[in-house]
């Protein structure tokens, strides 16, 4: 009888023990649970406040028509004959592609008198606070018509686009309807501009044919003034501004137009040649740098050129000069004498957007043109702010570190960003470059007690841009 009631004994403490463990056990089980419920709860209400606030600004919106890039179209500019496309007709950013249209629109008003070589320009809040790259317009100083349409057409200055429209149209938001206009007049049905510039905004688009439109309007339109875009370096404040159109240079038989990048356009370029008495017109679009967008170029034209010589199709005429010519290229050219009564100093006709305003209507998402920032002068001084792997990091940061200076070293730099090649990566260098030894240990004293990084360089031969 001792042997079953101790095993019956054993069971019984046995299940004691058990129980015992269950119950001791089981509450901290619930606890946690209920814990990790009350924690995801806290997290759950943030994530919806979180979804109930208004996003936060984004540096650029896509437009949902732009479903690409690339595009390109080879044109006989005699004839009209397609000679090579792909994609011509799709929607695309221009980029500093749109100067051409500013460019036009100032022409025209160049013939027309309302606006003549040697007026003095009003440089706005708008213009001086403009993103790089530009000429360095002083804040409420003024700049002369010539000086501003040469360096649209080399450096490809924002400053001067907006000092430009502004004084034709009162506000750079009123020119671009201007520019729109003038668009549906050419025969561009697909192009609407919201800036002068070609800085980023989602709803500024165009389609390679309409640019190619737009290019042989220049030519036909100004034949007087086309030569004005075979000029490779101008001379302003002391400083060379530098052509970005590289095909000046590289391919024969080239004799204009003009470039344009930004993050969202990629690179692009309306170029014209002339060969054995035939010009061709070409537009790329969306090349993933300058030079491969140049030898893409440079491989149309050729097969552009064969082409027309095979289909043996008309040669070009030299268009006359129009009895409304007023000037020719030839009075672009510093200290020639411009043929006019003295210069006047023009007055906006309208306030200007504020800054405020510009910004949340053109986002700047990297910088304005990308081959604008030509070399810095050697022998002279720059504020390295940095490099960086994306250029929109770099554009922040050259924006940071120019509100931070004085207006004196603001007014005398230049900023650039400029495309370093290092070890199959590519960066984005930071700049602010043409200052003396002086302003630049100045200027970096001032950044670093603003706690932003920077170097005092001198400008040599192995450190300007494209330099190895």
């Amino acid at each position: 009888m001792n042997l079953p009631l101790r095993r019956i004994t054993a069971s019984l403490a046995w299940l004691a023990v058990s129980i015992s463990f269950v119950m001791a056990t089981w509450p901290a089980s619930v606890e946690a649970k209920s814990a990790s419920i009350k924690r995801a709860v806290p997290t759950k209400l943030k994530s919806k406040k979180s979804r109930a606030r208004p996003a936060a600004a984004s540096s650029w919106v896509p437009n949902p028509a732009v479903n690409g890039r690339d595009a390109y179209l080879i044109l006989d500019a005699a004839s009209g004959r397609e000679l090579a496309s792909d994609r011509p007709d799709d929607l695309r950013h221009p980029a500093s592609l749109t100067k051409l249209m500013t460019i036009y629109l100032t022409f025209s008003a160049l013939d027309s008198g309302r606006l003549s070589l040697g007026d003095a320009l009003p440089v706005s809040a708008n213009a001086r606070n403009a993103p790089p790259t530009k000429m360095g317009l002083p804040a409420g100083g003024t700049v002369n018509v010539r000086d501003a349409v040469m360096a649209l057409v080399t450096r490809s200055a924002n400053d001067a686009a907006v000092a430009l429209a502004e004084a034709q149209a009162g506000s750079e938001a009123a020119f671009a309807q201007m520019m729109t206009s003038k668009a549906r007049q050419l025969g561009m049905s697909s192009t609407v501009f919201r800036n002068a510039s070609g800085l980023p905004n989602r709803e500024q688009v165009t389609t390679a044919r309409d640019m190619a439109r737009l290019a042989f309007a220049l030519m036909r339109d100004f034949p007087h003034y086309y030569g004005v875009f075979s000029v490779q370096s101008y001379p302003y404040r002391g400083r060379m501004l530098e052509n970005h159109n590289r095909m000046l240079g590289s391919y024969d038989g080239a004799d204009g137009l003009k470039t344009g990048y930004t993050n969202a356009s990629g690179f692009n370029l309306v170029m014209s040649a002339m060969r054995d008495n035939r010009r061709l017109i070409g537009v790329v679009m969306g090349g993933d740098s300058a030079s491969q967008r140049d030898r893409h170029m440079a491989d149309l034209m050729d097969r552009g050129f064969a082409s027309a010589q095979a289909m043996r199709l008309s040669p070009w005429t030299s268009i006359r000069k129009p009895p409304s010519a007023r000037y020719t290229a030839a009075n672009f050219t510093p200290g020639t004498t411009i043929p006019e009564s003295p210069a006047r100093v023009m007055t906006a006709k309208a306030p200007a957007a504020p800054p405020s305003q510009r910004a949340a209507e053109q986002p700047v998402f990297g910088n304005g043109d990308a081959e604008a920032a030509g070399p810095a002068v050697v022998g002279s001084w720059v504020i390295q702010v940095g490099s960086f792997g994306d250029p929109q990091a770099a554009q922040l940061a050259l924006e940071r570190a120019t509100s931070a200076l004085s207006s004196s070293i603001r007014s005398a730099a230049a900023a650039s960003i400029d495309e370093v090649q290092m070890a199959s990566k590519t960066f984005h260098r930071a700049r602010l470059t043409n200052l003396s030894q002086a302003q630049a240990i100045d200027g970096c004293k001032v950044l670093e007690k603003r706690k932003i990084y920077c170097a005092a360089i001198e400008v040599t031969a192995w450190n300007t841009p494209g330099a190895r």
